[in-house]
């Protein structure tokens, strides 16, 4: 299980600050898509893996620069990059 912590507009998106996802694998890409999906907004608008800062287990990664795999038990931050204060 890959817990995934939200902020910003990816947390309004979804509805809720925290969702845990069933996998042993996935991409940030992937992961990023399917919280895309989640969603309760239009998902061609908000987010995207250009957009928003992954941290994964403390470090970060662009969305888009790094498709970093991630494993059963990683912990995920998805921060916006215009998240406000």
């Amino acid at each position: 299980m890959i817990k995934v912590t939200c902020f910003g507009h990816v947390r309004t998106s979804l509805g809720r600050d925290t969702v845990e996802i069933e996998a042993d694998k996935i991409s940030t890409t992937a992961l990023i898509e399917k919280i895309r999906e989640m969603g309760r907004a239009d998902p061609n608008l908000g987010f995207t893996k250009y957009n928003t800062l992954v941290i994964v287990n403390g470090s970060a990664y662009s969305g888009a620069s790094e498709d970093r795999i991630l494993e059963d038990g990683d912990e995920v931050i998805l921060l916006p990059f215009s998240h406000g204060g």
